[in-house]
């Protein structure tokens, strides 16, 4: 497909392939290795659809709002002039690779009931649904739109215009069949957040800090129940399953830039074994270590 725009900065480690797949319908093929950036967000009818293909993002909106995205999540948001209008977005491991599907509701609209007919799409009412009466929601894809938006990733950059935009009526419909999840409100002061953040950074930079979910609450002087609670509302999971795959994705990094042996690799993801840190990691990637650095290595 014709690409509309390359946005690149060699200094910032920036890499953006911008795609007008059709009036009113861009998608960006997202390739950063940077620490993060701030965006401005101007009130408008539109639909902003990421998904995390790599990496892991970290979007601070307002200082009660975190969004959180790891492999396989999507987040949806509008811009409703508000909510969300100068966002703080971080890149924990460095790096981060997805799809940026952007949507003039009215423009898109229209030109797929002209086009497409019965396929047709209404995105205010897709909007509106996944949505409800908040301006963003992030969670999990799901396997089928996982699989749609994979498709889209991997192809945009070959594939003729016409399968990409019928790519996007499917992962549309699929969007509109997803069952209603619970849309609460889970804000937080910035002093709780950044408490979190701060024993989250803990605990990643040194793994001895992290000894017991007991001795982190005390040494914060929470209870554990509301350290769980805080930890898993932010970061959408456990601490230890946090820390767990935060060490998967670092080795996963170092396999593929550097030639450290697989057993120096287990031993700084906290591993005792290889045999355990290959078990854990084809868990997570669908390949050994071994075969994962064979196939993405990066010549150094």
């Amino acid at each position: 497909m014709k690409r509309t725009e390359m946005i690149t900065e060699d200094d910032r480690g920036e890499k953006v392939a911008v795609y007008d797949v059709f009036p009113g319908m861009y998608v960006a093929k997202v390739d950063y290795h940077i620490s993060g950036f701030v965006e401005e967000r101007k009130k408008s009818n539109k639909l902003e659809i990421n998904f995390c293909v790599s990496g892991r993002f970290e979007c601070e909106f307002t200082e009660r709002d975190v969004g959180i995205l790891k492999p396989g999540d999507m987040a949806v948001s509008m811009f409703d002039g508000e909510n969300g209008t100068k966002s703080y977005t971080q890149f924990p491991l460095g790096f981060y690779e997805g799809i940026c599907i952007m949507a003039d509701c009215d423009r898109a609209t229209e030109w797929m009931k002209k086009s497409l007919d019965s396929i047709a799409i209404d995105l205010n009412l897709l909007k509106k649904k996944i949505l409800s009466k908040h301006w963003y929601w992030a969670g999990e894809a799901g396997l089928r739109c996982e699989h749609v938006f994979r498709e889209i990733y991997d192809s945009i950059e070959f594939e003729e215009e016409a399968f990409i935009r019928l790519k996007l009526v499917e992962l549309f419909m699929l969007m509109v069949r997803l069952p209603q999840t619970d849309r609460r409100d889970c804000y937080h002061p910035r002093k709780q957040i950044e408490l979190v953040k701060n024993i989250r950074d803990h605990i990643i930079t040194d793994g001895d800090y992290y000894s017991s979910v007991e001795q982190l609450a005390r040494d914060h002087r929470l209870s554990v129940p509301q350290l769980q609670k805080l930890f898993r509302e932010i970061y959408g999971m456990p601490i230890y399953k946090y820390l767990k795959e935060y060490r998967l994705e670092q080795a996963a990094v170092k396999l593929i830039h550097t030639d450290d042996p697989i057993m120096e690799l287990a031993l700084s993801a906290g591993f005792s074994n290889a045999s355990k840190f290959s078990q854990e990691f084809k868990k997570r990637y669908g390949m050994t270590p071994t075969r994962y650095r064979n196939e993405n290595k990066i010549k150094i």
